[in-house]
């Protein structure tokens, strides 16, 4: 598929070969061997490097895979048949038709590609839903389908409960992110929460675990709420809480304690209650915490969450809107 020897994809001469590598930023350059057999030894050699899942292929391997459906490199293939006046339907090169070849070759492995709205393809599990579209988000902005989607999802969270934005958001994007048995707690039995609203685990590449759990506030957390009280003192006595409870794993069978504590809130996390919250935590506790707040939640989410369909939940009316 690299060289374009199989049907639906462009064919590369050995000086193409090494430009395309090229662009994926790995210094290969074609010796003048066959062309199949040296692109499946480097292909071999990429497969055995480092990779920010468990789940996927090496960050080599996926940045190739990314860049072999490349709409550009279609357009300009088929161009050159044209001026050619190559016209042979089997020599052409057609995107849908070779992303589904490969789709065809990798599902065995659990995984699929496949484009986003703006044609970059990207590679996901089909087992646990990682996708490479996790992978150095910063750089990247975001597209207008997933500008929508953040609407969408701001929309959602302006009328959502505590446990709607947990359950609707929080567990499915922590899943697409590659966390196993995120689980939430909910709010049925508060005494049973020790400060944890989520808990999950994460697995390194060495097959060791790290334990996560989340606190998480659906109101800004500052050091003074609408009622003038202090909320981030709160959320203090919760983290504290969390990070000395342990988490009973019912997997291994057995209580573990927590690496890291996110703590998320679906509006504002100010700069003072921040500081606050690392003042009075020593720094055994301090290394734990991981703030998320919502203009980073909602760029996560847009960007890893766009095929969630999600609506504005209905306005409830209460006790205290009835008129009479």
């Amino acid at each position: 598929m690299v060289v374009g020897d199989t049907k639906y994809f462009p064919y590369r001469s050995s000086y193409y070969i090494t430009q395309f590598f090229s662009r994926c930023g790995l210094p290969f350059v074609h010796d003048g061997t066959t062309r199949p057999f040296w692109a499946k030894e480097r292909l071999a050699e990429l497969n055995l490097g480092n990779g920010q899942s468990a789940d996927l292929p090496s960050d080599d391997l996926c940045r190739v895979i990314s860049e072999l459906f490349d709409h550009d490199d279609f357009g300009r293939y088929n161009d050159k048949l044209q001026q050619r006046g190559d016209s042979d339907p089997d020599h052409i090169a057609d995107l849908e038709k070779a992303l589904t070849t490969f789709n065809k070759l990798v599902q065995r492995q659990g995984l699929i590609a496949y484009l986003d709205d703006s044609g970059r393809c990207y590679l996901r599990s089909t087992g646990t839903g990682v996708s490479t579209a996790t992978f150095s988000q910063l750089a990247r902005p975001l597209s207008q389908q997933e500008i929508e989607q953040r609407q969408k999802l701001a929309a959602f969270l302006d009328g959502a409960s505590e446990d709607d934005f947990i359950e609707k958001v929080l567990v499915p994007l922590f899943q697409r992110l590659g966390f196993r048995r995120v689980s939430p707690t909910g709010h049925k039995d508060k005494s049973l929460e020790f400060g944890k609203d989520l808990w999950m685990k994460y697995q390194l590449p060495t097959s060791h675990w790290l334990y996560f759990c989340a606190q998480v506030k659906k109101d800004k957390i500052d050091s003074n709420s609408s009622s003038g009280g202090k909320n981030v003192s709160t959320v203090l006595s919760q983290a504290r809480m969390a990070i000395d409870h342990p988490i009973f794993d019912p997997e291994a069978n057995r209580k573990v304690l927590l690496d890291h504590l996110f703590l998320i809130s679906a509006d504002e996390i100010t700069k003072a209650a921040r500081t606050w919250l690392i003042e009075q935590l020593d720094a055994g506790q301090r290394r734990h915490i991981i703030f998320m707040d919502r203009d980073e939640l909602l760029d996560q989410s847009a960007r890893i969450l766009l095929d969630l369909h999600i609506e504005k939940p209905p306005n409830i009316i209460t006790e205290e809107d009835i008129p009479f």
